[in-house]
C-alpha cells in the first residue's frame, strides 16, 4: 500500500463486531521501539491508547510536538501494525502529502 499521507493517527478495528481485539499495551510498547530503531528522528513522536470496552479498538497517534509520521515511515508502521493485528484492519488518517 503507498500511502500518500502525512499520517497523524492509525486506528486499528477488528474485522468482525463479534469480535474483540487483544489487550496490546506490550505489543505496542515493543512494536513502537522496532519503528524508533528505523526511524529514529520520530523518537518519543508517537504515542497509543486502547478503547477498554469491547470491540478494544487501537490507536497509534503523533503527539503536540510532532506534526505527522511522512510517507516512508508512515508506510512502515502501518505493515508493523498490519503484523501486529491479522485480526484487524488498520486505518491511516492524516493530510494529504503533495
Amino acid at each position: 500500500m503507498a500511502l500518500r499521507l502525512k499520517v497523524t493517527t492509525f486506528w486499528v478495528r477488528p474485522h468482525s463486531s463479534v469480535e474483540a481485539l487483544p489487550a496490546a499495551g506490550k505489543l505496542l510498547t515493543g512494536l513502537l521501539e522496532g519503528f524508533y530503531e528505523r526511524f529514529p528522528e520520530y523518537e518519543g513522536c508517537l504515542v497509543y491508547s486502547q478503547s477498554p470496552r469491547r470491540p478494544r479498538y487501537v490507536f497509534v497517534y503523533v503527539n503536540g510536538e510532532c506534526s505527522g509520521l511522512l510517507p516512508q515511515a508512515a508506510e512502515y508502521l502501518y505493515r508493523l501494525l498490519e503484523q501486529a493485528f491479522p485480526q484487524g484492519e488498520v486505518r491511516p488518517y492524516g493530510r494529504p502529502w503533495a
